[in-house]
């Protein structure tokens, strides 16, 4: 098995690396073409030299600093692996629209030497640096995503270089150790219902060592006589003998 934890730090190090170097080709390229177009007529310039020069400045500038800024700092967002890959998206967008707009111009494929030659070698940097980024960032996004499907939903905001990709299964893991203490809890149950007896007609109340019966008995008062309204005090006459 791949570990991602030590290749992926490696080839993100050589894509930028290999990034910044092409660009400071297609700049000085791309800026010599503009400068000889600016000589024949001020302000004109060919519109991938334009792009071309756009993409590598945004290149020199952003891969560096994301590049130190990874390593000599802790927490900050432009090392989220969110981050990095929307920037980088930006990015070998541009390097395929300049490596394009580059190649559409017809008179590149029939001419040689001097602006030809340079324009050939700025749609070749191009095509370069886009797949070079494609390719990084596709794989840092694909590493994401099956670490968020293992339950690992914080690595959006964590860093590419701290985060730990051969991480296992975050869910699986939490749903074994809720059924294990589920079964203990079940058989723990059963044999405490199995061992305890109760004698017929008591109830066992909850958190009460004390037994009650069941029906509860009602308590006993003492009888008084009954008196009738009226009635003479000796009580009822009886009728007389014959």
């Amino acid at each position: 098995m791949v570990d991602f934890n030590k290749w992926l730090p490696l080839a993100r190090t050589v894509a930028f690396g290999a990034v910044c170097l092409f660009s400071v080709i297609t700049f000085c390229l791309s800026a010599h073409i503009i400068s000889l177009t600016n000589s024949y007529r001020r302000g004109a310039y060919y519109h991938f030299t334009a792009v071309s020069l756009a993409s590598a400045i945004l290149s020199l500038i952003s891969l560096p600093a994301l590049y130190v800024i990874s390593n000599k700092r802790r927490g900050a967002v432009t090392s989220f692996v969110a981050a990095e890959i929307a920037w980088l998206w930006f990015l070998w967008i541009m390097w395929i629209s300049s490596a394009g707009s580059t190649a559409a111009l017809y008179w590149i494929a029939y001419c040689t030497g001097g602006v030809c030659s340079e324009a050939q070698a700025i749609e070749a940097f191009g095509f370069l640096n886009w797949l070079i980024l494609m390719f990084y960032t596709l794989t840092l996004f694909v590493l994401a995503i099956m670490a968020h499907l293992r339950g690992h939903t914080h690595v959006w905001r964590s860093e590419v270089l701290h985060f730990d990709w051969s991480a296992p299964a975050a869910t699986k893991t939490f749903e074994a150790g809720v059924a294990t203490q589920f079964t203990g809890t079940t058989v723990q149950s059963a044999q405490t219902y199995q061992t305890q007896q109760y004698p017929a007609g008591t109830v066992n109340t909850v958190g009460s060592p004390v037994a009650q019966q069941y029906p509860p008995q009602q308590p006993q008062y003492p009888q008084q006589p009954q008196v009738f309204v009226g009635a003479p005090t000796g009580g009822v006459p009886q009728a007389p003998q014959v």
